[in-house]
């Protein structure tokens, strides 16, 4: 049986302030008391967002009313679904810049990754801290203009790993190492899973999903919230 995993794209900044100041109604009342925590106004309306976003595609997907959705933590705090849905709906969420990325699957564990690159320094210093040696090495040997690329290539694969681990960073970005030359073959020290990971060029970024989908739809949201597009397949890279 095919495997599909759904992954939806929103560019937040097409939103009206006028459509965003309605969408507190639709939290329920634990992520209102979370969203009310939040003090930095970029982050407020991340998460008001992107939270919305999520009722609004599990609900549907599950026939469901939003306001009814009970969510959990699963054993590294990872946000799931709780009830009825969560053997059969399984979902995970990712920002970058104005850009909200959010995968949703009959089948899990899953993890998504949305990196936009745009850091300027050189990744380098990063990458010898974080990555293992070898990838370090990796990049290190590319020409100049090729690693901040690679970089973020590795990044966003690692960290849609570590998120369908549901640890995240936390866990250790150089527990998950990639082979770039033998075809991005994944070393999990993690786990022990053996993850499906696909990556896409996106918005001079890389945009990566982890898990065990046979098939990746995918859709843009518009400036209303409403599905305008749908892509069957994207291409995937090696």
């Amino acid at each position: 049986m095919m495997t599909i995993t759904d992954l939806f794209l929103l560019n937040s900044a097409t939103l009206a302030p006028a459509l965003v100041q309605t969408l507190e109604s639709e939290l329920n009342p634990v992520q209102h008391l979370q969203w009310q925590g939040v003090v930095q106004p970029r982050r407020r309306r991340e998460f008001l967002i992107s939270r919305v976003v999520i009722n609004r595609l599990l609900a549907q997907r599950l026939g469901q009313d939003p306001q009814k959705l009970q969510f959990c933590s699963g054993p590294h705090g990872k946000p799931m679904l709780a009830g009825q849905g969560s053997p059969r709906c399984h979902f995970n969420l990712s920002h970058s810049g104005d850009w909200l990325a959010i995968a949703i699957g009959e089948q899990g564990p899953i993890g998504v990754d949305l990196e936009l690159g745009r850091r300027a320094r050189s990744p380098l210093p990063l990458a010898q801290r974080f990555f293992a040696p070898a990838e370090y090495q990796y990049l290190a040997a590319l020409p100049k203009a090729q690693q901040a690329g690679s970089f973020y290539r590795l990044w966003s694969r690692k960290e849609a790993v570590l998120k369908a681990h549901g640890g995240g960073i936390a866990a250790g970005l150089e527990k998950v190492e990639f082979v770039p030359q033998q075809g991005w073959r994944l070393v999990n020290r993690l786990d022990g899973i053996d993850y499906r990971v696909q990556d896409w060029p996106w918005q001079g970024g890389w945009l990566s999903l982890a898990g065990s989908q046979d098939d990746v739809r995918l859709h843009r949201l518009d400036e209303q919230l409403e599905i305008v597009a749908l892509q069957p397949h994207l291409d995937e890279n090696p």
